[in-house]
């Protein structure tokens, strides 16, 4: 019995690797963990997406304000323009992010699939069955199955491994600087001082005749004007150029470094040629 141990300790720790494999690809709670922390991170991403789109809305209302001054008119909202444009920007790559999300969510669910769980351990006992017994003539089959059972190990696992590590990657290297919730209530702050300057606009439109006569020549109402777009707008750049840097890290290259990692088990399985 030892001898047989010791002749055969390599195919015996891969027999319990395996053993413990088909295990952990049958854990419910695996399954549900990565789900929650993917539906997390998706939600999060509807919440930032819905607030760019907001703000696009109260910019796009601003910049049709104009001011009429004798012999000529100036569109406040040009003033606008630099962080509507950065806006549209985000709201794409949020778009992007919540694809991106959503595909790691219909992936998840295939690779955890009762269908997709069974040919997995199917390919696993195969596999196992070939190490330890010999039969002539079925070193191709025996490769195949190891090929097989290597690239279904790594989509059961990759994909909750992903969910994890973005997760994780946020919580502790990317939080303490780049914090999601208070970079969109920045945004959503943002869209509400521009909302009320679009207010005021409309009320100061309807004004009585004095007032708008007054207003007409005033240089410095036109001038406070322009400065509380200004002010509105200057932060809200930053937060946006962050939340940009967070979620192109977390939706989009990390998918790409995995998606680089699984062609690159393809290329050495089978020797794909290089290009």
């Amino acid at each position: 019995m030892k001898t047989f141990i010791f002749n055969n300790f390599g195919k015996i720790s891969i027999l319990i690797l395996s053993i413990f494999i088909i295990f952990a690809s049958s854990s419910v709670v695996v399954n549900e963990s990565a789900k929650d922390v993917i539906d997390r991170s998706f939600n999060q991403a509807l919440i930032v997406f819905g607030s760019a789109k907001a703000l696009n809305a109260v910019i796009s209302l601003a910049q049709g304000t104009e001011i009429n001054l004798p012999f000529v008119v100036v569109a406040v909202g040009e003033v606008l323009d630099p962080i509507n444009d950065l806006v549209e920007q985000f709201s794409l790559i949020m778009l992007a992010s919540l694809v991106s999300l959503g595909i790691q969510k219909i992936l998840l669910n295939f690779v955890s699939n009762d269908f997709f769980n069974l040919t997995f351990i199917i390919s696993i006992l195969v596999f196992n069955i070939f190490l330890f017994l010999k039969f002539k003539n079925i070193e191709s089959i025996k490769n195949m199955a190891l090929k097989l059972t290597l690239i279904l190990l790594f989509l059961r696992f990759s994909i909750p491994f992903i969910a994890y590590l973005n997760e994780y990657s946020y919580d502790y290297f990317i939080k303490p600087q780049y914090n999601i919730e208070q970079l969109n209530e920045t945004i959503l702050n943002t869209k509400d001082e521009i909302s009320k300057i679009n207010l005021e606009s409309v009320e100061e439109k309807e004004s009585g005749f004095f007032e708008k006569f007054r207003q007409k020549f005033d240089m410095t109402f036109y001038e406070k004007k322009v400065d509380e777009y200004k002010d509105a707008i200057d932060s809200s750049s930053d937060n946006i150029v962050d939340l940009i840097i967070v979620f192109i890290f977390q939706t989009i290259l990390l998918p790409l470094f995995y998606l680089f990692f699984f062609y690159i088990l393809l290329k050495k399985l089978f020797n794909f040629p290089a290009k």
